[in-house]
């Protein structure tokens, strides 16, 4: 998402500042008059008015009058919003309420292994909570114990998938905001030795996971940042480092996503190599459980000039050979180019049509622009030679403002929002989901986190979830973030559900819809 300024258009003439999410960088607006920013402004930043510095022009883009300017920017450990407001201490994590439960499987508890292609194939001695023993794997040879690691030989049948299909009938997911802005206590039982540790993860966090079907790793891959040190395999976080800073390892990801039953949303950093690709396409297979998929996905808002990661992607590109009208044009053509082969690559080792692979193109929320340019390229036999298509198109839908009054009245915004995506995703037939979205009050300064605690939330989320299942939004809806101020559905893994009122409405959400694989 976003990391950066979210200004959101509101109507003609009404915009809202909004937040960085998570670079130190600030945004001054969104988009801005005819013709600019694609989004242009903030790193999530589905904002279409403000007056965007740094945000780059697109052609085609609508005028907005009246855009506010979004100061500040959410930022991480300077210039972030200080933790104000009231934090329950006292409870350890609320019932898994509204959370699947376990569908008989083998839970696997661990397969972090040591070097490349360590861990379980299948989960040698794997620890099954509620289910039975994983049996059949290999050892891992060269690193940690593996108890319980991922994968099997072959691949799952449809049905033995444990979460909903992507773009069925809405469902939710969650990322993860920075370890280092957040607090590892958050995340991590105290005193972990990271070179032994089989299970890091503190109970309370799995707990709070039961609802979500996919969790996304934006920030833990650090994938906004160039150069990024995730983007060589020989250079990446090794699993046995300490993991209280990122980029977190990969083994760790998928070690999460394994314990909590969840789909596993990996974000690629754009310099990447082919071999880095198939490389960790062959980690997932060996360590992510069977029954679970990946999401695969080239960097993280490759639109959003606010990132340098857009540039990159020109660069890298133009030296393969693609070309675009204008730079605008290259950066998308090339993002759908680069992105083609990275899933080619995953497919090569999960296997062709596999289930468990699910290929992500992402775009902007509040405009269409990236759209029809990404479904044009993905016609173009120079760009896509194969034919080769994502599973699903994915958007931020972030609703902004600086009461709870002010963010009710912007859900109805969120439909407009989706359904105009929808018109232009189905052109090729791809189903729209969220790779983030969520409430946006980082412009109400300090009062933000007096917001994320206002009983009235639940409701809100209630009615924004509401609002863009009818619009025709699939799942998963990704909520930005699990935990942190301003933007967490919890402030702290430590609050219950009576101090977080937004993670209780989306339980409640969950509770009246419920899905099944």
């Amino acid at each position: 998402m976003k990391r950066i300024g979210w200004s959101v258009l509101l109507a003609i003439g009404l915009s809202w500042a909004c937040s960085d999410k998570g670079e130190e960088e600030t945004s001054t607006g969104g988009g801005g008059a005819a013709g600019s920013s694609a989004g242009g402004s903030d790193a999530g930043g589905e904002s279409i008015g403000g007056a965007a510095t740094g945000g780059r022009a697109t052609t085609g883009g609508r005028a907005v009058t009246g855009g506010a300017l979004a100061t500040g920017g959410r930022g991480g450990p300077t210039g972030g919003v200080p933790a104000t407001g009231g934090r329950d201490e006292s409870t350890g994590g609320q019932p898994a309420t509204g959370g699947r439960p376990a569908t008989g499987g083998d839970t696997f508890t661990g397969g972090i292994g040591g070097a490349t292609g360590g861990g379980n194939a299948g989960g040698d001695g794997g620890e099954a909570t509620g289910g039975r023993p994983a049996t059949g794997g290999q050892p891992a040879t060269g690193g940690q114990p593996a108890t319980g690691g991922g994968g099997t030989a072959g691949a799952p049948v449809v049905d033995e998938l444990v979460n909903p299909a992507p773009g069925s009938a809405l469902f939710i997911g969650a990322n993860f905001w920075r370890i280092d802005w957040e607090g590892p206590e958050d995340f991590f039982v105290d005193g972990v030795d990271w070179g032994t540790v089989e299970n890091p993860w503190l109970p309370a966090l799995l707990d709070d996971l039961a609802p979500y079907r996919v969790l996304r790793f934006m920030d833990w891959n650090l994938v906004n940042d160039d150069p990024n040190p995730q983007a060589h395999w020989d250079t990446r976080k090794q699993p046995t480092e300490s993991q209280t800073n990122e980029p977190i390892a990969y083994e760790w990801q998928i070690d999460l996503c394994n314990r909590a039953q969840t789909d596993c949303w990996l974000t690629i950093p754009v310099r990447a190599d082919a071999g880095f690709h198939a490389n960790l396409a062959e980690l997932v297979e060996a360590r992510l459980d069977p029954r679970l998929r990946v999401y695969v996905e080239l960097g993280n808002e490759i639109w959003n000039s606010a990132f340098p990661t857009g540039e990159v992607v020109a660069e890298l590109a133009a030296a393969l050979g693609v070309t675009g009208d204008d730079r605008d044009e290259l950066i998308e053509r090339g993002y759908v180019f680069l992105s083609v082969r990275l899933w080619e690559r995953f497919a090569a080792v999960l296997g062709e049509g596999s289930p468990r692979l699910v290929k992500i193109l992402a775009g902007q929320a509040a405009w269409d622009g990236p759209c029809q340019i990404h479904m044009t390229a993905l016609e173009d036999p120079a760009i896509n030679p194969n034919g080769t298509m994502p599973t699903a198109y994915a958007i931020a839908p972030y609703f902004a403002g600086t009461s709870t009054e002010e963010l009710a009245e912007n859900v109805p915004m969120m439909g407009d929002w989706v359904r105009s995506e929808v018109a232009c995703a189905e052109r090729l037939s791809l189903p729209v989901i969220s790779y983030e979205g969520g409430s946006d009050s980082y412009a109400a300064g300090d009062g933000c986190v007096t917001i994320q605690h206002d009983a009235a939330m639940a409701q809100i989320y209630r009615d924004f979830l509401d609002t863009v299942a009818e619009a025709g939004l699939g799942g998963p809806f990704t909520q930005y973030t699990h935990v942190g101020s301003c933007w967490g559905l919890k402030e702290s893994t430590a609050d219950g559900t009576d101090v977080s009122p937004k993670y209780r409405g989306v339980l409640d959400w969950i509770d009246a819809h419920p899905t099944s694989p």
